[in-house]
């Protein structure tokens, strides 16, 4: 009887210790991250390893895991309710084969929200140059091809001048597209514009058939010493949604106007996008519209660094950027093996932060980049978005690494600075 009353008292004993054992600690708070990397996301041919790590404030790695096409990934750390954590990327590029160089970029995340998040798939860029085909005669002699249309041509001067084009269209089995010609022997340009096109299609005309593009806008900026410019065409309702390629444009020279020629009923919006800016900052521009504007000023953006450092940065910022993006780089003295980290954060008024724990717990992961004690500062850049005003929103098509479309009647503006 004395043994039985034992057993039951131990076990008893037993059952309670194990109970507190498995008992959560209600001080804290699992905080878990998913990365779904769809199985047409596109790593790049040489692309070794593609890797996502799970950080504190203070740069302690407390997940991570090598992210594979079409698998899911999970993150996670148990930690109090209100830490703040990272979530950094690094892509280790191996060019051994043609050129003996190592390419390994570091892009860091701050203050990211837990759940899910969804890599890809990518959009395929068509590189065959064999979609469509258009002959032209009496074109005059040389003529160009004045749009941004991606193709190759011949030309001659047998027929009145001949043009021989082909390119790609960006949709399949059909698609729209335009391009623009300009003769020697006529004032104004002409353009080719034709709606759901079968793959392969070949046209035969005469140059003088095409219609004439007699319309034009202008558009002024302030002064600067580097300006380029790229405008395409879009369509309301395209579930394509191409941009169709109209002008492109690099002035280093600078530049005070443009005036670029536009056809008349065609297009229902304008992607435009500007960059202008002097060897101390840089501005860019770009705008979803139905009227091209005629003045298109600098933003209103800017920020000043007091400390450069990874392990200290300080800068002040001014004007209405949500999200910034400082970028440190490096290479060994021979140039064999190069380094990044791009560090994203949310714009205040005065912007902290310390990386550089972060970035050497981060390169013990990979022997290749032992010796790299200190990087520099390369760039900085902040960005305002029209239609989105919070940060968690813009950093999730960061994370997701998700090309953002420009609304209608939105824009995209910002201002960069070059340290390297």
């Amino acid at each position: 009887m004395k043994k039985v009353l034992l057993l039951l008292v131990f076990s008893v004993i037993v059952y309670g210790c194990s109970k507190d054992v498995a008992e959560p600690d209600p001080e804290l708070q699992d905080f878990i991250v998913t990365l779904n990397v769809d199985p047409n996301y596109r790593l790049g041919e040489f692309v070794e390893s593609f890797r996502a790590f799970l950080s504190d404030q203070d740069g302690t790695i407390l997940d991570s895991a090598e992210l594979q096409v079409g698998q899911a990934s999970v993150l996670s750390h148990s930690g109090d309710p209100s830490a703040i954590y990272d979530l950094s990327y690094v892509r280790h590029h191996n060019l051994d084969l043609l050129s003996g160089e190592q390419f390994y970029t570091l892009i860091t995340y701050t203050h990211i929200d837990q759940g899910e998040y969804h890599l890809g798939p990518s959009k395929i860029i068509e590189s065959s140059n064999d979609d469509i085909f258009i002959n032209l005669e009496n074109t005059g002699y040389p003529c160009e091809v004045t749009s941004g249309t991606v193709g190759i041509g011949s030309f001659g001067p047998d027929n009145g001048g001949f043009y021989k084009f082909r390119g790609n269209m960006a949709g399949t089995p059909t698609s729209d597209f335009y391009i623009s010609f300009k003769s020697p022997n006529d004032q104004f340009e002409r353009y080719f514009w034709e709606e759901d096109i079968p793959e392969g299609t070949v046209f035969n005309g005469n140059y003088n058939e095409l219609p004439e593009i007699q319309n034009s806008v202008n558009i002024e900026t302030s002064p600067f010493k580097i300006y380029n410019l790229s405008l395409d065409g879009l369509i309301s309702g395209d579930a394509q949604n191409i941009h169709h390629g109209m002008r492109l444009g690099n002035y280093p020279e600078g530049r005070t106007s443009l005036s670029i020629p536009m056809p008349s009923d065609v297009f229902d919006n304008y992607l435009l996008r500007l960059n202008f800016g002097n060897d101390d900052f840089q501005y860019f521009k770009n705008l979803n519209t139905t009227t091209i504007p005629p003045i298109v000023s600098a933003p209103e953006l800017g920020f000043a660094v007091s400390d450069p450092s990874q392990s200290n940065f300080r800068m002040t910022t001014r004007g209405n950027a949500v999200i910034y993006q400082v970028i440190y780089r490096e290479s060994n003295p021979g140039e064999t093996v190069s380094v990044s980290h791009s560090i994203n954060g949310e714009v205040t008024p005065e912007v902290v932060f310390s990386k550089e724990n972060l970035r050497m717990n981060i390169q013990h992961t990979y022997p290749g980049l032992t010796g790299f004690e200190t990087l520099h500062l390369g760039s900085i850049s902040l960005m305002d978005y029209s239609a989105i005003s919070s940060y968690q929103d813009i950093l999730k098509y960061r994370i997701e690494q998700e090309a953002y479309e420009i609304p209608d009647g939105g824009f995209i503006q910002g201002v960069s600075k070059q340290f390297d």
